[in-house]
């Protein structure tokens, strides 16, 4: 999985220690590398790890507690299956009441999905390896130019039967859900946006 990787102290740095594009220690030029790790899934303990941050209240400062309960990333939705070809590519949204206002759909570019269109697409292949040097911290996405691009694959709209594009975009997160997440430009600035950019 992509990971940002500091060159001088040798070691993984969450967002949140990447500042600038410079490990917060070091101030070395983050590298994004692909290494093997594993993976807790925090989010099924979520309710349990909140709670339990409220009992740190004494002697814990704000700001730790904070980034705390940002990494455990509690979220509520729903998941939805959307089929492109034979197989079903999974959107997580807060919004399900949306669904009707679907006009595209989404995925990171470390998603499998993503990986398959571009073995049949340099430009698409190129524009993957762009999207692994941008930062994923949270301070990143929000002031970045929100870019994308067509796989050419379609996703079939699970009530209308519509045929949506499937977009490689930069503000899509492979750790946020199932890095895959369904566009209401209706209901979403961001998605209003990069709709208008892209026709």
């Amino acid at each position: 999985a992509p990971v940002n990787w500091d060159p001088v102290d040798q070691t993984v740095l969450a967002n949140e220690q990447v500042i600038d594009g410079r490990g917060w220690r070091s101030d070395a030029l983050v590298e994004r590398r692909d290494i093997s790790q594993w993976f807790v899934k925090i989010t099924a303990y979520a309710e349990e790890l909140l709670a339990s941050l409220e009992s740190l209240e004494n002697g814990w400062p704000e700001a730790v507690r904070k980034m705390q309960r940002q990494w455990i990333g509690r979220s509520e939705g729903v998941e939805i299956q959307f089929e492109v070809g034979s197989s079903a590519l999974t959107v997580f949204t807060t919004r399900p009441d949306t669904l009707m206002g679907a006009t595209y759909v989404a995925v990171a570019a470390e998603h499998p999905l993503a990986q398959q269109a571009a073995v049949e697409n340099q430009q698409l292949a190129d524009f993957i390896k762009e999207c692994a040097q941008t930062g994923t911290a949270e301070a990143d996405l929000e002031t970045m130019d929100k870019v994308g691009m067509d796989t050419g694959l379609k996703a079939i709209h699970p009530i209308t039967g519509e045929a949506l594009p499937v977009w490689v975009a930069n503000f899509v997160l492979m750790s946020y859900g199932s890095g895959a997440v369904m566009s209401v430009p209706a209901h979403d600035q961001r998605d209003f946006e990069f709709a208008q950019k892209y026709g």
